[in-house]
């Protein structure tokens, strides 16, 4: 049995380094509770249904821990409707207010207000299934692509390298002709002959001119 010995409401980053019941298990708090508890075996039910309305009269009775910490769960956070920190604070801040409590034989300052055994083993059930599960399917799915790869077809690419290897000796001959052309072009307007384009009027315009001047 637990009873509520004192509780705080505190403001500011600082002060709140911890708190009884949060919402929300990754933001930071800037407004907090804390509720501390004094509890107690009590195997004969003597504390049932007893608050105390006096402080003194608390601190004068023998517990087996005093001042530990009251938590909802042991994350000491949570989401609606799930957890709701407000009803969780009204119900336990209240001092001498007497109730059903677990408390940690590793940690015997932490202690929960309820304590769900078959969830807690559920949630650690899913947190080793889930992410294991979805690696071994990962694993699973490479190996099954890996050997559906087929190799390369040593034949399949011999017509391919052939044709590239034609391909680059007609665009080599392609280039030698182009050259050769625009050579015999340049020594064709050089010795005053039409090129291969047919330029006739040139080359008759030319040839009248020889033909005036020896007039």
């Amino acid at each position: 049995m637990c009873v509520t010995r004192e509780s705080e409401f505190l403001f500011g980053l600082s002060n709140c380094s911890w708190s009884s019941c949060r919402e929300g298990c990754t933001k930071d708090v800037f407004q907090c509770i804390h509720i501390f508890v004094n509890y107690k075996r009590d195997t004969e039910g003597e504390l049932t249904g007893v608050n105390y309305t006096d402080v003194d009269e608390i601190d004068q009775m023998e517990w087996d821990v005093v001042d530990a910490r009251l938590y909802p769960n042991v994350k000491g956070c949570g989401y609606p409707p799930t957890v709701n920190c407000t009803i969780f604070n009204k119900t336990y801040s209240t001092p001498g207010r007497t109730f059903p409590c677990y408390y940690s034989r590793e940690q015997p300052m932490l202690v929960l207000s309820t304590l769900d055994i078959e969830a807690v083993k559920l949630d650690l059930v899913y947190a080793i299934v889930i992410p294991w599960g979805s690696f071994l399917v990962s694993i699973l799915y490479l190996l099954i692509t890996y050997v559906g790869m087929k190799k390369p077809d040593a034949e399949g690419d011999q017509p391919q390298e052939v044709s590239s290897a034609k391909a680059s000796k007609e665009a080599s001959n392609y280039s030698l002709r182009s050259i050769g052309k625009t050579i015999n072009q340049g020594m064709n307007k050089l010795r005053g002959e039409p090129d291969d384009k047919g330029d006739r009027h040139t080359g008759s315009c030319i040839h009248h001119r020889k033909k005036g001047r020896r007039e």
